[in-house]
């Protein structure tokens, strides 16, 4: 649909055959090698990165890996921008869509420990507009043109946000009729300042009962603005004010605060011939590398780079204080990074077998059901345009991967995230 692309861009964030530029890129030299840490097998990672770009899979890659408190690897491999011959660098900055969930759940947690709000708090206190919210009973319509509803029976709680159980839809589903109205009636379609397209989200019904099952959804937006309420400040201002300033994180925002697309890696897309191509403006369709959104998305709009991501991970490992500041509690990182979501309310395909969903992210709970290396207690997320993250906590690893493609038919898979992963974990001697 013409509406779903342009939904699609700007919520969880492709690319001519690889040029012979997209090789050249020096990797960069891991860090001075801690005691535990094999920097011979860190190593194989470049050539496997160089192996997808030189095959045209992305355009290239940053990585970064940190364990006990220190970044060991670090590599940029293959092109940020193919037509200037720009080549990937460790401050290339990455539209990390749905990687902006974590830190806007931890901005909710930050309210929570000050007391100033409750995650068992109905999201209507702060919400009006979601006083009298309706429930889809059928996602299709009834023979009337409508669909079928019914009254909430539990209200939607500032948990049931963070857990993805709150009942809201997303703009994923094409197969219904309730879907497709969301897809052409969005909030990213909309006008409007954050709290209007908040409010226009108490329209459509919900698919389920709060609390019965977990569907990725328009939560972590809805969270942000409630953010903006509990705070008096406007969601980008709270989060540069208290989490990445106090962090470092210097280059980390939304972009909308940032129309300066020149120091971003391109998004690529790929053709039906199997091209890495520039999306470009499609009819209604936003050009990602061109068009900047109107309002702040704590659900898929912020900007960032490997290393200030890094030093977010970092600041989980260390329980919540980064170089002598702390953000939040060791409590609150540990309920963050704890299971929330009882496995028989995983409905929705989950796309992570082994695993659960705890506070803004997937906690893995049972790692061989996944056929991948995974920790106990591996804590991450992904982004829409190819980012992706996970920490765990037992092994003090912090693993982030980030490239920059649309999602689309013709778009061929990366083994890149699964691969840096395997030789991570695979590099720890003790």
């Amino acid at each position: 649909m013409k509406a779903l692309a342009h939904l699609l861009l700007f919520v969880l964030f492709s690319v001519a055959a690889c040029s012979d530029e997209a090789t050249t890129t020096t990797p960069i030299s891991p860090a001075t090698p801690q005691p535990g840490i094999s920097p011979e097998r860190l190593k194989l990672i470049d050539a496997q990165l160089q192996t997808e770009v030189d095959a045209g899979v992305r355009a290239g890659f940053v990585v970064m890996i940190g364990h006990d408190g220190e970044t060991i690897y670090s590599s940029a491999i293959g092109m940020a921008d193919i037509e200037a011959k720009k080549p990937m660098t460790p401050e290339t900055k990455f539209r990390i869509a749905s990687m902006s969930k974590p830190l806007t759940t931890l901005a909710i947690m930050m309210l929570v420990e000050r007391g100033e709000l409750l995650l068992s708090d109905h999201v209507a206190r702060y919400i009006p507009s979601f006083t009298n919210l309706k429930v889809a009973t059928s996602p299709n319509a009834d023979a009337s043109g409508n669909i079928p509803t019914e009254a909430l029976k539990k209200p939607m709680t500032v948990h049931s946000l963070l857990t993805h159980t709150s009942g809201l839809g997303y703009i994923f589903d094409s197969d219904t009729d309730l879907g497709r109205d969301m897809i052409e009636n969005s909030l990213y379609t909309m006008k409007g300042d954050l709290a209007a397209r908040i409010n226009a989200l108490a329209a459509w019904p919900l698919y389920a009962q709060p609390e019965t099952e977990r569907r990725y959804s328009y939560a972590t937006d809805v969270a942000g603005y409630i953010v903006e309420v509990v705070s008096g400040l406007p969601l980008e201002t709270f989060m540069e004010d208290e989490i990445f300033k106090p962090l470092g994180m210097t280059s980390t925002g939304f972009y909308l605060d940032d129309p300066d697309f020149s120091d971003l890696a391109m998004v690529y897309v790929f053709n039906e011939n199997g091209d890495m191509v520039l999306p470009g403006r499609r009819g209604d369709n936003p050009d990602p590398n061109a068009d900047v959104p109107e309002w702040a998305s704590g659900g898929g709009g912020l900007v960032s780079t490997a290393g200030d991501y890094m030093r977010f991970m970092q600041m989980l490992l260390n329980e919540g204080e980064l170089g002598g500041v702390r953000i939040v509690s060791p409590a609150t990182v540990r309920l963050m990074l704890s299971p929330h979501v009882e496995g028989e309310k995983l409905t929705e395909n989950f796309f992570n077998p082994g695993a659960t969903f705890g506070l803004g992210g997937w906690v893995a709970t049972q790692p061989g059901l996944s056929g991948r290396i995974l920790a106990k207690g591996q804590y991450g997320w992904g982004g829409y345009y190819d980012t992706g993250f996970s920490i765990s906590p037992e092994d003090k690893l912090a693993i982030v991967v980030m490239a920059q493609r649309e999602p689309g038919p013709y778009a061929p898979p990366s083994r890149a995230r699964d691969v840096v992963t395997s030789i991570a974990f695979g590099a720890l001697e003790r």
